[in-house]
């Protein structure tokens, strides 16, 4: 695939959406984290954990796709 000419902007959009899941994954920790058994620390490790989990897997697709 053919590079578009517009790589700023996708890392700027990309850096946005990933900064605004990371905020919301971290004011549901402190609003609803006391409900659960685990410490904040163990629900942050948690969350990190699976966000990065999750962009590796979506990074592994889109390269076996031969999109990037």
């Amino acid at each position: 695939m053919a590079n578009s000419g517009n790589r700023f902007g996708f890392d700027f959009v990309t850096t946005l959406v990933g900064s605004g899941l990371t905020l919301l994954v971290s004011a549901g920790i402190m609003r609803y984290g006391e409900q659960l058994r685990w410490t904040a620390t163990e629900l942050y490790a948690i969350g990190g954990g699976v966000l990065l989990v999750g962009g590796l897997l979506l990074g592994l697709v889109v390269v076996a796709a031969g999109l990037k």
